[in-house]
């Protein structure tokens, strides 16, 4: 029997649905109203829900003019130790549209050298994150990382070393050091980035002895 003629597994998938919008429902709401002490446990439902529950959620507060300073503070730690969000949320723009009203911006003055550790995947689909660095060390980290030796389309896992001049318009979040997951990262809208080029290739590691 298919699963779409199981009455016990559409009633899961259901109950999945309702849940999810839900969590999405208090996200929002709590974006939009406060108190912004719950955001984080709010953003803990969210993660506890099947589906596309921050996808939902996201696309909520992309609707919204604006949210308190406190949320977009009480926001922050959720982006920084939530490595996980944008695969959770899997619709770039409407992650990119929320982030602008999350995150409080404000960068002005000149663009913003800015590098990224990426594959070659990334580089080629021109499909690129929202995290940034203005530390070339800490892109080539990530790089290297995947550079690894991996199985399958070798030439897929190359890391690479992007750069920009991100203008101020494309600047979400500048973080300031402070020993918390410090990367020296810059959140950017992708979608406002100008010319990305590769300014270094990480060899494919090869393994053995």
């Amino acid at each position: 029997m298919s699963w779409k003629n199981d009455p016990k597994m559409l009633a899961l998938l259901r109950d999945e649905q309702r849940q999810a919008r839900q969590a999405a429902d208090v996200f929002a709401r709590i974006c939009r109203d406060g108190p912004a002490e719950h955001l984080y446990n709010a953003h803990l439902l969210l993660n506890e829900c099947a589906g596309d529950a921050w996808r939902l959620a996201m696309a909520k507060v992309a609707r919204l003019p604006r949210v308190s300073k406190e949320i977009q503070a009480a926001f922050v730690p959720i982006w920084i130790e939530f490595k996980m969000l944008p695969l959770r949320v899997g619709h770039r723009p409407t992650l990119a549209a929320a982030l602008r009203v999350l995150l409080p911006g404000g960068h002005s003055g000149r663009p913003l050298e800015l590098y990224r550790g990426a594959n070659i995947h990334e580089r080629r689909r021109m499909l690129y994150g929202f995290s940034w660095s203005t530390e070339i060390a800490t892109a080539r980290l990530f790089a290297e990382h995947w550079s690894q030796s991996m199985t399958g389309d070798r030439d897929a896992f190359q890391g690479v070393v992007l750069k920009t001049m991100a203008p101020p318009d494309a600047v979400l979040l500048v973080r300031q050091p402070e020993k918390y997951f410090d990367e020296g990262e810059v959140v950017v809208d992708p979608f406002r980035l100008g010319k990305v080029e590769i300014v270094e290739r990480i060899p494919i590691a090869t393994g053995g002895d």
